[in-house]
């Protein structure tokens, strides 16, 4: 049984009000959420709710609910204009008692009363009008309380799930039961049963009065406050945030930032946003920190995995290069023995035997190189994602970020500079990847995000939202294969279509997962004088997440388009993701010349994938396409 005690009274033209205290255990069992006006609160934000309850020491928010009176019309009629709320009232209202003497004399009339709930069912709880993400916690069922047991060491080899599930109920028990007995303000306000919508409207309009007509406290005043005043002695009791947030205001408060207008230090904190700023900077870094560390995690499994299957496939090579010379000695022994050996069974079937090893080779090596650079690509990812961690909450990292990031704002100009979120996801990147950073800022530009310059100081979510809205477009675009190749020819056309013939297997071979590959195609005339690239061709190259080149027509701007990969990706230091294709029965090596000759030597280290028939084109591009994607 609850048993809320307090004063009631009537006041604000009729509201029939009952203020007190009570344990927050005893007000979460005894109401409920309003699905029409209340949203569930985050799992982080209740977290986040029991440590400060677990820590109080200063006051807590009134929490305010309201109940739903059957005969609110008799009750209102029976309290009259003197605002007297009289024993003989408290029949309208069940559970509730009013005491006789009155509070204070002389003034308003208010009395002693209060109001019991016995094990209420759902109808007849009270409803949660604000304070909801207060009551949560406390409404939540004991499995979530087992975040919030951090000393395993009791269980730490145990491997009974029945043991361990016991121990943490135990546990998460004794943990609720410390925070819920803290006794917290509460307001209960009689609101009329009869008529459920009006019942909801008169509840949301008191939630609304409450939170909404308030001129909005700016977080920059009470940071300013809290920084500058001394308020608080411990910061990690404000959350993880606070103490990094402090020692960066105490340097942006400097000056040394001015030149980013959203950290430029003003005296006043109404002309000022930059203890703000810093404060999202921080909120946001912590908080993409915990998905980089999953990424770390998947990112060094795919490694481990992958250096197994180069070990694998040298051994594969290794063997094939030893078949292949003795097959090569094999044919050269009979060549020499035999003068009719051309006319031989045995020596036609051992140049057979030769050819397929000399293919499986060269696609087990095409294959290994492959391999080498995903493994490049994903050891260059795990080191970003490293240096995130280590650098995201290292307050001399974060400044250094800043430091650069002054460059940046000097070229955007005085009025194309963003909002804190821009600034925030501008940090972001800059730790994380600085080639990412580049394409966001080149990205923001194209889009227009950074001439958004009014203040976003009341959103807390704007940055990731930037930030997630840029890596799906980001990784959009790693999907797209750019086709370097001639256009205009028969056998030029007929490959271009076996292409996206492969494009359109593995997608649907994979169609599980996401991603979706896309070939870019740009048409251009071929004039063998043309040395430049257009625009659009060499932003293509960039953004694409990989190249399929086809040299078979030996076109000239196909080699200037592979020169431009390669040459972006050395500045990156990175290996190029380029598929070089080669038609070996071409019709435009009308010289026979070798393929080394025709292709290029020094395009040789780059995979290839060569063949003669267009069924081995689509079958070769699919496995090359899924050793690219990983999948």
């Amino acid at each position: 049984m609850a048993k809320l005690e307090g004063i009631i009274y009537s006041a604000f033209s009729g509201y029939v009000v009952l203020r007190g205290y009570a344990p927050i255990r005893e007000l979460a069992d005894i109401s409920k959420k309003p699905d029409s006006y209340q949203r569930n609160a985050d799992n982080q934000h209740k977290i986040d709710i029991v440590k400060y309850l677990s820590e109080i020491k200063s006051y807590f928010p009134e929490i305010t609910l309201a109940c739903r009176v059957k005969d609110y019309e008799g009750l209102i009629k029976s309290i009259g204009d003197d605002k007297d709320v009289s024993a003989e009232d408290s029949i309208y209202v069940k559970g509730l008692r009013v005491l006789s003497e009155r509070l204070p004399i002389g003034r308003d009339r208010a009395r002693h009363a209060y109001l019991e709930l016995k094990k209420p069912a759902e109808e007849d709880k009270l409803v949660r009008v604000d304070g909801n993400h207060r009551l949560e916690p406390f409404s939540s069922d004991i499995e979530w309380w087992h975040q919030l047991v951090t000393n395993r060491d009791a269980i730490k080899d145990e491997t009974d799930e029945s043991k361990i599930k016991g121990w943490l109920d135990h546990q998460a028990r004794l943990e609720k039961a410390k925070i819920a007995e803290k006794i917290v303000p509460f307001t209960v306000i009689m609101s009329d049963a009869n008529d459920a919508n009006s019942a909801d409207n008169f509840e949301a309009r008191i939630f609304h009065d409450i939170n909404f007509k308030a001129l909005p406290l700016r977080e920059e005043a009470s940071l300013k406050i809290i920084s500058e005043l001394q308020t608080f002695d411990d910061y990690e009791k404000m959350g993880e945030e606070y103490p990094l947030t402090m020692d960066l205001i105490k340097e942006v408060k400097n000056g040394m930032f001015n030149s980013i207008p959203w950290l430029k230090a003003e005296s006043q904190a109404e002309n000022s946003y930059f203890r703000t700023a810093c404060l999202r900077i921080v909120q946001l870094l912590l908080s993409q920190k915990k998905e980089t560390d999953k990424s770390l995690n998947e990112t060094q499994d795919k490694s481990k995995e992958l250096d197994s299957q180069i070990v694998n496939l040298k051994k594969e090579i290794d063997k094939f290069e030893k078949e292949f010379e003795k097959k090569k000695s094999d044919i050269e022994k009979l060549e020499i023995e035999n003068s009719n050996f051309k006319e031989m069974s045995q020596y036609k079937s051992a140049l057979r035997e030769y050819e397929d090893i000399k293919i499986n080779l060269n696609m087990s090596k095409n294959d290994y190189e492959m391999q080498i650079q995903e493994l490049y690509h994903l050891k260059y990812k795990a080191d970003s994602l490293t240096r995130y961690i280590d650098n995201c909450d290292n307050k001399n990292a974060i400044l250094s970020s800043l430091t650069t990031l002054t460059s940046v704002y000097k070229e955007l100009g005085e009025h194309n500079y963003g909002n804190i979120s821009y600034l925030c996801a501008l940090v972001y990147y800059s730790l994380l990847d600085i080639e990412k950073l580049n394409s966001f800022i080149e990205w923001s530009k194209q889009n227009g995000i950074n001439k958004i310059t009014e203040p976003d100081d009341l959103s807390k979510d704007a940055s990731r939202n930037l930030i997630k809205m840029f890596d799906q477009i980001h990784q959009a675009k790693k999907n797209e294969i750019f086709i370097s190749m001639q256009f205009g020819d028969s056998q030029s056309e007929l490959i271009f279509e076996k292409i996206v013939r492969a494009i359109e297997l593995f997608n649907s071979k994979h169609k599980d997962i996401n991603l979706r590959a896309t070939p870019i195609r740009i048409d251009r005339s071929v004039e063998s004088n043309v040395f430049s690239i257009p625009d659009r061709i060499r932003d293509a190259i960039r953004s694409c997440g990989l190249i399929i080149a086809d040299l078979s027509s030996a076109n000239i701007n196909v080699y200037h388009e592979i020169g431009y990969a390669m040459g972006i990706a050395e500045s990156h230091n990175m290996i190029p993701n380029i598929v070089l294709l080669y038609k070996e029965n071409t019709d435009h090596n009308k010289e026979n010349k070798d393929v080394d000759k025709f292709v290029g030597f020094n395009l040789r280290n780059l995979s290839q994938l060569r063949f003669k028939e267009y069924d081995q084109l689509v079958e070769g591009l699919v496995k090359r396409l899924e050793k690219h994607y990983g999948v």
